[in-house]
């Protein structure tokens, strides 16, 4: 398959169906007369060459009344110099031209302009009454009753707001060897900031309505005359060239409405005269699958959400049974604070005892071994007045030399074993003070570190207590956002059946009506395609254009609000 004949099926519903690559436009601003700058879209290629003739990129700004009456038409164009000229070549027809960023300066003759440009690109701007390619024009009705915009400021009912575009931009071209009226395919997106607390139950007949809740805004998308330049059958497939938006509405007020007109959605299809009917049909048996596949697509998409909604229940007794558990430890982690803190306490005040006892144990354990030398040396005195000649007697000794004392005297031991239990005695005591105070020092050290454990302890049950609070009330809000969730589930599996029914219904409203338009006369389909995108690319500016120059041009229509009178 050719690339060109899928891009003449891709363009020709994306420019029918979708608005979705225009919405930036929207954006533009034209409400003061100073300073307008044109509204950018995708760059086309620049082939000027280094002659000085620009790229002219053309934004033109209506002001409109409530009920599209032109009030005044503002021109705002970039000439853009790719390659540093020093002079930019230009005509216009417009009147008060003014340079809007910069001093550059220009010459005028007979609508021709010569920008002093410097190297740099040239922003101006101008005034014209030039008839406009496309005409809008808006009108309202209140409960099926035709009213005027003053009628209608503060009036309540149905209201159905309507944009009529008439297309005055064509070319007699040849197609199929006869001559043919074709006009430029304007696509015309008319988008509004809609009040929700004045505006309910908002419908467009050819667009989307989307809502954040407190506005809603509504985009409506028209092509004005290309039914006729394709020559479709209206009974078959109906293109939209106008955009009626309904709603209802309280205390009525409407802010300023904003259509965006552009004529090169179709500027880049190019259909070569070697395309053949083959390649187009296989275009649209492909587009015809493709739909069968999105429709199996979103029928799985909304059976998979049904059971999510099913689930859903289960997740939310989930959360009940997490926001209860989370409570119970939330009071079980402030009574671990609580014990904390008395433990610390206690080993404070314990530490401190005991490192007064350790504080007497050098004092112990040398008072207790100076009595320990003088009962040894009231010993060695006692054995050496009854004639033994014995070593000197010390604490590790002793026992020793007694027991070889006792066993030479075969009369008078009892008195020398006497004196030796006695001097076992202290010995064991003299011991056992020394463990008592060893163990009274090492208590110390311990109660010191559990004291340091147990404030790091009471720091940590404080942290794990404030970390528990905000789980409590992390699991308090899932538990109070659970009715929200199955309902917001409940809410996404409607519209996955709403998109479902949605997109059956444009396989068969839509591409299928397509397919019938031009079945049978495929060629000439063909060749009015053709014929259209020409016409897109030939209008190139509204003001003018040098015709050595490369262009594309935008319309910004702003229609005038419509506000409650003040008391």
């Amino acid at each position: 398959m050719k690339p060109t004949a899928t891009k003449v099926i891709a363009v020709s519903l994306s420019a029918i169906l979708a608005a979705g690559g225009l919405g930036s436009l929207l954006n533009s601003r034209a409400a003061g007369d100073e300073g307008i700058r044109p509204v950018v879209t995708a760059p086309l290629a620049v082939t000027a060459g280094t002659t000085g003739v620009p790229f002219k990129d053309e934004t033109v700004y209506i002001l409109t009344g409530a009920d599209g009456a032109v009030e005044k038409i503002i021109v705002s164009d970039w000439l853009r110099n790719p390659y540093g000229s020093a002079k930019l070549q230009d005509r216009t027809t417009l009147l008060d031209v003014e340079n809007v960023k910069g001093e550059e300066t220009f010459t005028a003759s007979g609508g021709k302009l010569v920008w002093d440009a410097q190297g740099g690109d040239i922003y101006y701007q101008g005034t014209t009454d030039k008839e406009l390619p496309v005409d809008v024009a808006v009108t309202y009705l209140l409960d099926g009753r035709t009213v005027t915009p003053e009628e209608l400021a503060g009036k309540s009912g149905r209201v159905t707001i309507r944009f009529d575009y008439t297309n005055r931009q064509f070319e007699m071209m040849d197609v199929g060897g006869k001559q043919e009226k074709i006009y430029v395919p304007f696509a015309m997106l008319t988008g509004m900031v809609l009040d929700n607390d004045r505006f309910t139950n908002v419908e467009v007949s050819s667009g989307k309505v989307f809502s954040d809740g407190n506005r809603t805004v509504v985009m409506g998308l028209a092509l004005p005359g290309l039914q006729e330049s394709l020559d479709l059958d209206a009974e078959k497939l109906d293109i939209p060239n106008y955009v009626e938006v309904t709603a209802d509405v309280e205390n009525f007020e409407l802010a300023a409405a904003v259509t965006v007109a552009v004529s090169d959605v179709f500027a880049d299809v190019k259909v070569g005269e070697g395309d053949s009917l083959e390649d187009l049909q296989g275009s649209l048996d492909d587009l015809t699958d493709a739909m069968d596949q999105l429709m199996d697509g979103s029928s799985a998409l909304y059976d998979g959400l049904d059971t999510l909604l099913e689930k859903s229940g289960e997740l939310v007794d989930g959360i009940d049974q997490l926001a209860a558990g989370a409570e119970a430890l939330r009071s079980g982690t402030g009574e671990l604070e609580a014990g904390t803190k008395q433990l610390q306490e206690g080993a404070k005040t314990l530490g401190a005892g005991l490192q007064a006892l350790s504080e007497q144990s050098d004092t112990l354990n040398a008072g207790a071994e100076q009595v320990f030398d003088s009962l040894l040396a009231s010993a060695q005195a006692q054995l050496t007045a009854a004639g033994a000649q014995v070593p000197d007697l010390t604490p590790e000794n002793y026992g020793k030399v007694l027991d070889g004392v006792i066993a030479a005297m075969p009369q008078g031991g009892e008195k020398v074993e006497a004196l030796k239990a006695s001097l076992d005695s202290y010995n064991a005591f003299y011991q056992g003070l020394g463990a008592y105070t060893a163990g009274v020092d090492q208590a110390a050290a311990g109660a010191q570190s559990v004291a340091s454990g147990a404030e790091g302890l009471q720091a940590g049950a404080g942290k794990l207590i404030a970390g528990v609070s905000e789980l409590s009330k992390g699991a308090g809000a899932l538990k109070e956002a659970g009715p929200a969730l199955t309902a917001g589930v409940t809410e996404l599996r409607d519209g996955a059946k709403e998109l479902s029914d949605g997109l059956a219904e444009f396989n068969e409203e839509g591409i299928q009506k397509l397919v019938d338009a031009v079945d049978g006369d495929l060629a000439g389909l063909m060749d009015r395609l053709r014929a259209v995108s020409d016409a897109a690319r030939s209008y190139s500016s509204f003001a003018g254009i040098d015709s050595e120059s490369e262009g594309q041009v935008k319309f910004v229509y702003r229609t005038e609000a419509i506000e409650v009178p003040e008391a």
